[in-house]
């Protein structure tokens, strides 16, 4: 008689972890589908990704924008964090003394959104093509004041959220006011450049959702990118610094992300937090609407918004962009059209 044995891991499994809000399904499934067997290794997300490069840790959900600054980061399977629109947790900040900025913004936005929607219709063009007629077009734009575009500063602790914010950024009102404003991580330059004008602020995660009460209006940064690409916003994707990872584990993460996904539709109420999640002014977040603007399960689309934001992404910082990781846009835009192929 042949007996089946289950597949036990020889060691635990060293995960890189963000504990936010939008992790937390996931994390309970993780913790009750592998219990002792992984050891979360909690930090920020700019953390977390140095733990990985560094091989502290064997897989994280790690910022997608880490594909493209180093090489030895690989899509571990289609797994992350991502919206198809308004995320809620990724924005800027905008206080009521800036508002005047938002149609300038929703202006721009529009010319941009038909550029790129023109580019799109033209055969073979790939990730790095638009990316590259978008930068070049966006040029083209009507100029600005030099005092229209406001200051901005970027929270230290993201790095795709802020390489998106900077991003939209430089689009909008074009690069020298981007180098004079939001090149900055900290906003140390945008803020000696109009000591006496108040900063756009760019916010992720946790902090993100507990201070939306504090700001006149918000720009929401997945709904920002889906506005102007059509296309969903993948905010993390499981990553490895190993070529592979064991059977076991990838059966164990997929599985509990499914799980997490589904019941997030239909039973999200079993994963809200004992003590309730506040804002700044003691109000409860409604992390049952969190939820459902997030997936876990990344799909063909997915991946096709990922490869147009690693494009971008190289155009916009191009001294800090791995050569090898260049090369690599073409084959995870690949994935596009079998992401099934990383299962």
């Amino acid at each position: 008689m042949v007996q089946n044995f289950k597949i036990m891991p020889t060691i635990p499994l060293h995960l890189g972890w963000t504990p936010y809000w939008s992790m937390l399904p996931l994390q309970s499934e993780l913790e009750r589908l592998g219990g002792a067997e992984i050891e979360f290794h909690k930090g920020s997300p700019v953390q977390v990704n140095r733990w990985l490069s560094e091989g502290k840790v064997a897989l994280a959900p790690s910022s997608s924008v880490c594909l493209v600054k180093n090489s030895q980061h690989e899509i571990a399977f289609p797994l992350g964090v991502a919206s198809c629109g308004p995320v809620l947790s990724a924005y800027i900040g905008v206080h009521h003394e800036e508002t005047g900025v938002l149609e300038v913004i929703r202006t721009r936005q529009a010319m941009l959104r038909e550029i790129l929607r023109q580019a799109k219709g033209r055969p073979e063009n790939d990730a790095r093509k638009l990316a590259s007629f978008l930068f070049k077009m966006s040029a083209t734009l009507p100029p600005l004041e030099l005092d229209v575009p406001p200051p901005m500063i970027v929270t230290p602790a993201s790095a795709t959220g802020a390489n998106l914010a900077r991003l939209l950024y430089r689009l909008w009102f074009g690069e020298s006011a981007y180098e004079m404003r939001a090149a900055e991580t900290g906003g140390a330059a945008a803020t000696t450049a109009l000591s006496l004008r108040r900063p756009i602020e760019v916010l992720v995660g946790d902090e993100a959702l507990q201070r939306r009460p504090s700001f006149r209006a918000v720009i929401d940064l997945g709904e920002a990118w889906r506005d102007l690409t059509d296309l969903p916003f993948v905010f993390a994707i499981f990553q490895t610094t190993r070529k592979t990872l064991s059977p076991y584990w990838r059966q164990k993460i997929l599985e509990a992300a499914e799980l997490a996904q589904a019941r997030m539709r239909v039973e999200p109420s079993y994963y809200l937090p004992e003590r309730g999640a506040l804002d700044v002014n003691a109000r409860p977040i409604d992390l049952v609407a969190y939820w459902k603007a997030i997936q876990y399960r990344l799909g063909p689309q997915h991946f096709k918004g990922l490869a147009l934001f690693l494009a971008l992404s190289r155009l916009l910082s191009p001294d800090s962009i791995d050569d090898q990781a260049v090369a690599n846009i073409t084959r995870w835009e690949s994935l596009a059209a079998n992401s099934a192929s990383l299962i």
